[in-house]
């Protein structure tokens, strides 16, 4: 990447920083220069390795959420404690106890994906007498 960039490359670096999607149309109206210009200069930009990818930022409203459940199993000599515990989790939504050794299932929601391994690790697997057994994305609800 030894490739000098000259003010042109930079001006069609920094409309691509704010708007990956623009067209080169639209690049060319912005910089003054035609559209076979900033098609050529974005080509040799990804050729040379400057341009390495187009991307997005993203906003999802704080309402969405990703759902999951979580089968475990309580240590049922302390299963009230257990449950307090359980219920003091602010993304555990529900907790339904199982018939026989079925133990607990819980439906937990979080904003992004990335927080499902600190909510097992940092926070439901901390409580004393619990074993996680199964974890499950739910991808449809269907009813």
């Amino acid at each position: 990447m030894s490739k000098k960039l000259d003010l042109l490359d930079h001006k069609i670096i920094e409309e691509l920083k704010n708007n990956s999607r623009i067209s080169f149309s639209d690049i060319s109206q912005k910089i003054d220069k035609t559209e076979a210009t900033v098609r050529r200069r974005v080509k040799k930009l990804r050729e040379d390795g400057i341009i390495t990818r187009f991307t997005i930022d993203f906003n999802i409203d704080s309402k969405q959420s990703i759902s999951a459940t979580i089968k475990a199993i309580p240590d049922f000599k302390d299963i009230k404690r257990i449950l307090k515990q359980l219920r003091d989790i602010e993304e555990i939504k529900h907790i339904w106890r199982l018939s026989g050794d079925c133990g607990l299932l819980m439906k937990v929601d979080i904003s992004t994906i990335d927080k499902f391994n600190p909510l097992i690790e940092e926070k439901i697997s901390q409580i004393q007498g619990i074993k996680i057994v199964e974890t499950c994305f739910i991808t449809d609800i269907i009813k």
